[in-house]
């Protein structure tokens, strides 16, 4: 029963979602945040466990519902990851099987777990008097069966997959391997392999999808016949979720394994579908859609982090954002202006996106690098600017707690990640002017990703700490920021407890990430300038001509902000002056920095423009 006793290859190479090196480090920090919040959901709905009050058999198949999401998230996505990292995506033939194996094991017990729970709501709605004795004696025996079944269901889609020939290296246009994206590479007959694969999947399929439909058949039966409206309401809430994942679950399944495959982006939409995209919003439809889960998970969340609950410990719901003016005619003219700005930023930023796509002499790494700083820019003015014009129309300038605190934590993960880039960007030109003819091995597209990628790690470590702070603030009464935007600095004058830790932390944190940002901008322009001076004046030009862009970005996004972070709170026009060139000018300039004093960029623009217009 090995399958490479009758083939002659020992992997198989997977088709990947792209071949586009840029696009596959945003699909990866994409499914990397996509696998971390699968991570956390359903630990916290594991986790929830230990409160009392949810020690029902609803829960108790809830809890295993999160377990197996876990796992069947685990199976696909690290390879999956791995893969959008690395240049040669294999799988070895043993892998494979396993990820065969595994998959269906995975997804038919969760498929037999939502039959046995749409049969725990149809004893609690029909039977609600029986229900504490019927299912407390079925629920283990319940889930055990439900894993004997499909471990029964994986062990035959196993033979299938082990009895095919693969006769030379193998493509497998799909991100995974599944069964069905395996059949066209075999040199062996698969009709029986294929007539059992359809069989075993309608047979799994309809043995569980029955018993719920079975279910909810008495289920509204029940419900139709309770005279009041809110018991009729109240009464089918507690379906609803379940109804949910049913549909998102079996939906994608079913077109996975009974539609012919193709190849497809379809295929590999709904295979995402069924083997992420579920997984994700499991925990999120049950703790949204129910107010128990929701109780436990606030409770469960105030006795691991008693200091994170902001909430706990202060009196306020909101604060009073300061008006940049108090003329509503000068406030109305101020919402012209930042409403141009902010198209200004989208449009040239965006532009800079899609010149620098859509061109082939742009795909090196200075380019790469530049498409990343606008997506940047995209979001760090995004942060900021909607609400800022929202506030000039409005007479009360309020944000909640929480959106202060959501601001907080997007201003810093996006101007910690542009410190770095602009970082790396140094480097990059360092590469490019100091060694020329390694530049190409240097700057390699795997290591322009990595470093893209540690850019994200880094400002996240540094986050960390930002919103440890931010978070352990008391605010004892309605309180009014001396700014346009929650920034942390601003809000420590309002605290009531002690801040003065807080500060020094957060100076701390900001000299060692700017100098940790800064230092290899300032020693890559010192081997720079060093290198040019070495070389005839006019070669020189044209290379420090290449850097003036970036010395121009970097001296915008530097200056501004040390003097927001390190200097004094005081409220004055200078804090505000500074803060508004960091957030709002910046974004809006580095585009145009970029595209007036580029050729390339320019040529490329001219190029994109005559040819759509």
């Amino acid at each position: 029963m090995a399958l490479r006793n009758h083939s002659t290859i020992t992997e198989f190479i997977l088709i990947g979602l792209s071949a586009d090196p840029h696009i596959e480090a945003l699909l990866f920090v994409l499914f990397l945040v996509v696998y971390l919040l699968t991570m956390i959901g359903n630990l916290m709905m594991l986790l929830i466990r230990a409160d009392s009050c949810l020690h029902k058999p609803m829960y108790f198949f809830l809890s295993n519902l999160s377990f197996l999401d876990l796992c069947f998230s685990s199976v696909t996505l690290p390879k999956l990851l791995e893969d959008l990292l690395s240049e040669k995506k294999t799988i070895s033939v043993e892998g494979c099987l396993a990820q065969v194996f595994f998959v269906f094991f995975t997804s038919g017990t969760e498929a037999c777990l939502l039959s046995v729970m749409a049969y725990d709501r149809y004893v609690a709605i029909c039977h609600p008097l029986l229900y504490g004795q019927v299912m407390s004696n079925l629920s283990v025996k319940l889930v055990l069966a439900s894993c004997s079944l499909a471990s029964l269901n994986a062990v035959v889609i196993l033979l299938l997959a082990i009895n095919m020939d693969f006769c030379e290296a193998q493509t497998i246009h799909h991100f995974t391997c599944e069964l069905p994206a395996l059949f066209p590479l075999s040199c062996s007959d698969i009709s029986n392999n294929i007539n059992t694969l359809l069989s075993a999947s309608l047979l799994h399929g309809l043995e569980t999808f029955i018993l719920i439909f079975l279910s909810y058949v008495h289920i509204i039966s029940t419900i139709l016949s309770i005279s009041s409206t809110t018991g009729r309401s109240k009464a089918f809430s507690t379906c609803s979720s379940h109804l949910i994942a049913v549909v998102l679950f079996f939906a994608s399944g079913f077109l996975c394994y009974l539609m012919p495959p193709t190849g497809s982006s379809l295929d590999l939409l709904l295979s995402l579908q069924y083997s992420v995209v579920t997984a994700l919003m499991n925990p999120l439809i049950y703790s949204l859609k129910n107010k128990e889960v929701k109780a436990a998970v606030k409770k469960t969340l105030g006795k691991i982090y008693p200091y994170m609950a902001l909430r706990n410990h202060s009196t306020i719901t909101k604060f009073i954002l300061l008006r940049l003016s108090a003329d509503p005619h000068i406030e109305a003219l101020l919402f012209v202006l930042f409403l141009v700005i902010y198209l200004l930023t989208l449009m040239g930023n965006l532009v800079m996106l899609l010149v620098i796509r859509a061109d082939s002499c742009l795909h090196k790494p200075m380019y790469f690098f530049l498409s990343n700083l606008s997506f940047l820019d995209l979001c760090f003015s995004s942060v900021t600017l909607p609400k800022l014009l929202e506030d000039f129309l409005s007479e009360k300038k309020t944000i909640s707690v929480e959106g202060c605190m959501a601001q907080v934590f997007f201003v810093f993960i996006t101007a910690g990640t542009e410190a770095f880039l602009l970082s790396m960007m140094a480097y990059d030109r360092y590469a490019a002017i100091c060694h020329p003819l390694l530049y190409g091995q240097l700057m390699s597209n795997q290591l322009c990703v990595r470093l893209l990628l540690t850019s994200w790690g880094l400002a996240s470590l540094n986050l960390v700490v930002i919103v440890l702070l931010a978070i352990n603030l008391d605010f004892c009464e309605a309180q009014t920021i001396h700014h346009y935007i929650c920034e942390l600095p601003s809000l420590f004058p309002l605290s009531c407890s002690d801040t003065s830790n807080n500060i020094n932390i957060l100076i701390c944190a900001t000299l060692l990430h700017g100098l940790e940002t800064f230092l290899p901008i300032f020693i890559s322009y010192a081997r720079i300038i060093s290198t040019i001076l070495s070389i005839s004046s006019t070669t020189g030009k044209q290379a420090f001509s290449t850097c003036s862009s970036h010395l121009i970005a970097v001296i915008l996004f530097f200056g501004s902000g040390l003097v927001c972070y390190l200097m004094p709170t005081s409220g004055s026009s200078l804090d505000l002056l500074a803060s508004l060139q960091y957030s709002v000018v910046t974004p809006m300039l580095n585009p145009l920095i970029y595209s007036l004093k580029n050729k390339d960029v320019k040529t490329a623009l001219k190029r994109m423009l005559e040819k759509y217009l």
